[in-house]
């Protein structure tokens, strides 16, 4: 019986220290706490944290839980989707199903979230939605409640949570993406610009 306890206890820890075995994170969105103000490129695109909503001590901003988003455009939903159907050997049915179905609801791409927090219920999507707001920043284009969603189990910052959030309405670039906590108080949580890349590439 104790061996049994054993195993289940080290086959927990397992899944604890290895989340990638749950979802495959781009690193540029859970290496390191974003500060107001930085940019980063990711997926080719310039995404710069405007501000967001922080408790804690900016001398541990290094160990703060995350809020990062990145975003991908149609096209590049659709070449994920190809070679998924290749690696996996999808039939051409399956893949052109796929690819209608991302012409359908992914029309402005898509947006990626991901979020930890120290709490397992604070690290629920159900707590939070988008807003996309255009260059202007006057007005909301779409706004969309991301819904229920359990996070993965913690590592390191805690608690964990990755959506991509479909946009079924073209968008302009560069435009803003809000994330909104429904714990929170503010009129706005956490805001990112998204704009084109226009570094040089080498």
């Amino acid at each position: 019986m104790r061996s049994l306890r054993f195993l289940c206890f080290i086959f927990i820890l397992t899944l604890i220290f290895q989340p990638g075995l749950a979802q495959n994170i781009n690193p540029k969105l859970d290496s390191k706490t974003w500060l107001d103000g930085e940019s980063r490129i990711i997926n080719n695109y310039r995404v710069t944290k405007v501000f967001g909503s922080s408790a804690y001590d900016r001398r541990a901003y290094n160990f703060v839980p995350l809020t990062s988003v990145a975003y991908k455009e149609l096209h590049q939903l659709k070449k994920e989707a190809e070679e998924t159907a290749e690696k996996e050997s999808w039939k051409p049915e399956k893949l052109q199903q796929k690819l209608a179905e991302l012409d359908s609801v992914a029309r402005g791409g898509a947006i990626e979230v991901y979020i930890s927090r120290y709490n397992e219920e604070n690290a629920n999507f159900k707590w939070f939605f988008v807003i996309i707001r255009g260059e202007d920043d006057k007005g909301k284009l779409w706004e969309h409640e991301l819904g229920y969603q359990a996070p993965q189990m913690p590592y390191e910052r805690g608690w964990w949570n990755y959506k991509l959030v479909y946009l079924p309405l073209e968008v302009k670039l560069p435009f803003y993406v809000y994330l909104n906590d429904k714990h929170s108080r503010n009129l706005s949580d956490f805001k990112f610009r998204i704009e084109k890349n226009t570094e040089t590439q080498h």
